[in-house]
């Protein structure tokens, strides 16, 4: 089972109302006249940009579903496709690859979506990237993740890190508690770490001119303590595409 089979149904529950991210994006989308989202998944970064001109892309057909429904009356166009292929028939002021999405893929397919997004683009144009700064997970550890209470039950969710040859393999666990009763579901994700030299390095391979590195949503510089790499990239039009 794809992990986003099960993450659909409890993503929105548990993330939809995060906006901390919203005001990078809202900074370089401020003087473009559309704006590109890369793995949209329910809209949620969408639902709070709230751009005049907005295009999302996901491979999830429900995920899909659901941002349909997210963001019914704004004027936003979703497509089922993937993002390391996808060739839309416009360019692009701004491109978004937002909240860890980028790790989930290994360092090959990393570099066909950034130069992806680098076609998107019109010259001059951006793509803001936002990972987490790499931290030390410990295998086999259940890491408390998040509690959502909504009417009569109970939402739980843990997850379980498993170290493989290059990359962790987790295994989440969504639990349901009503009254005495409980259910539960399990989905696993597959997630590269990416270092923010290693980010620069796929951007500059992709052809961006790096422009900004951020640490955290506030916009200040990184540090090697940050928690987040938030790359700004720019297409200057030098780098001659493939």
């Amino acid at each position: 089972m794809d992990f986003y089979d099960v993450e659909a149904e409890f993503y929105d529950l548990f993330y939809f109302d995060f906006d901390d991210d919203i005001g990078v994006y809202k900074k370089y989308a401020e003087q473009c006249e559309n704006v590109l989202e890369f793995m949209c998944g329910t809209g949620r970064i969408l639902h709070h940009l709230n751009h005049t001109n907005m295009w999302g892309v996901d491979s999830h057909e429900e995920m899909l579903r659901r941002a349909r429904e997210n963001l019914k009356g704004m004027n936003v166009h979703l497509i089922k496709g993937d993002v390391r292929e996808i060739k839309l028939d416009q360019l692009f002021c701004l491109v978004i690859i937002g909240l860890n999405s980028l790790t989930m893929f290994s360092r090959e397919d990393r570099i066909k979506i950034l130069k992806n997004a680098y076609r998107h683009l019109r010259s001059g144009g951006r793509v803001v990237v936002d990972v987490f700064n790499p931290f030390e997970m410990v295998e086999g550890i259940v890491h408390h993740g998040d509690t959502v209470f909504q009417g009569n039950k109970v939402y739980s969710r843990f997850f379980v890190p498993r170290r493989e040859e290059d990359h962790w393999s987790i295994l989440y666990f969504y639990d349901i508690v009503d009254g005495k009763n409980m259910e539960r579901r399990v989905a696993e994700l597959k997630i590269y770490e990416i270092t923010k030299d290693m980010l620069v390095e796929e951007m500059e391979e992709a052809g961006f001119t790096v422009e900004e590195i951020y640490g955290d949503y506030d916009m200040n510089p990184f540090t090697e303590e940050s928690e987040k790499i938030i790359v700004v990239g720019v297409k200057d039009g030098s780098h001659k595409e493939e």
